[in-house]
């Protein structure tokens, strides 16, 4: 959270610095080049041209050799995860402390932090889909 300010003045860095209009070189011939035509935006944040699309529309699905027949499948397995050591914030505690003449009083009795805890060895269960082809 420290770092946020410094994030956002970043991002708005790049914001004023970007220029307002890109437009990619495209290949034409042997070497030779061409600036592509500029995109313009029009009423309602749309753009128009060939290669833009609106969000409303979906994008068209390749036809993969999986798509022809057949169905998908939810496999689980067992995976390994192999034991690591993990930051963990521990809070701090507080109770009744005694003092030298046998006053009783409430204080810290540890500080907390963050302490190295050893996570062992451990199987979950994992689920992916695969295309089972008919």
């Amino acid at each position: 959270m420290k770092h946020f300010p410094l994030f956002v003045a970043a991002l708005l860095g790049l914001a004023f610095s970007a220029p307002a209009q890109f437009s990619p070189v495209r290949v034409v011939g042997q070497g030779g080049r061409a600036p592509a035509p500029i995109v313009v935006a029009a009423r309602g944040g749309q753009q128009h041209g060939s290669h833009q699309r609106g969000p409303q529309q979906p994008r068209p699905v390749a036809r993969n050799s999986h798509q022809r027949g057949g169905h998908w499948e939810t496999i689980t397995e067992q995976v390994l995860v192999p034991g690591h050591w993990e930051q963990q914030h521990v809070p701090p505690s507080y109770g009744w402390i005694y003092s030298g003449c046998g006053h009783r009083h409430w204080g810290l009795i540890d500080r907390g932090g963050c302490r190295n805890v050893w996570i062992p060895d451990r199987w979950e269960t994992r689920c992916r889909q695969v295309w089972v082809a008919c």
